[in-house]
C-alpha cells in the first residue's frame, strides 16, 4: 500500500507571553542555597571532628533542603506551563 502525501495545514498558536522571572528573589534564593550548603558542610565537619553534633549544621541542612526545593520548583516551573488547547 502506498501512502499519498497529504497537505497538512499548520496550526497557528498564539505566542506565549514571556513571564520575566523575579531575578532579585531568584538570585537571593540561589545565594541562600549556596550559603546554607556551606554552613551545613563546614559545621557538620567541625562537629564530626569534635565528636559532637552541631545544631547549626542541622539548621543549615534544613535551610538547604528548603531552599533547594524552592530553587528546583522555580527552575522547572516554566517547563510545565503548556497552553491549554480548548
Amino acid at each position: 500500500m502506498t501512502s499519498t502525501p497529504s497537505a497538512q495545514t499548520p496550526v497557528h498558536r498564539a505566542p506565549r507571553p514571556f513571564a520575566a522571572p523575579l531575578t532579585g528573589v531568584r538570585t537571593s534564593v540561589e545565594l541562600l542555597l549556596g550559603l546554607s550548603f556551606l554552613v551545613a558542610v563546614s559545621f557538620g565537619g567541625y562537629g564530626a571532628a569534635v565528636g559532637q553534633p552541631s545544631v547549626v549544621a542541622q539548621l543549615g541542612a534544613l535551610v538547604f533542603l528548603v531552599t533547594l526545593t524552592c530553587a528546583l520548583v522555580s527552575w522547572f516551573r516554566p517547563a510545565d506551563r503548556e497552553p491549554s488547547e480548548r
